[in-house]
């Protein structure tokens, strides 16, 4: 039972450690992350097609 419990624990703080960096690290707006020369949204939202 202990190392079942001690599993859970690990399990937790890994998924919550994966989920900082994800989110603190990783994570970054399309104009940042879409900077080549093929694909520049400058203005998001600004090229939709209008009806």
């Amino acid at each position: 039972m202990k190392a079942f419990i001690a599993a859970i624990v690990v399990a937790v703080a890994v998924a919550a450690g994966a989920a900082y960096v994800l989110d603190n690290r990783f994570q970054m707006t399309s104009p940042e992350a879409f900077t080549t020369e093929g694909a520049r949204p400058n203005s998001p939202g600004g090229n939709l097609v209008q009806f």
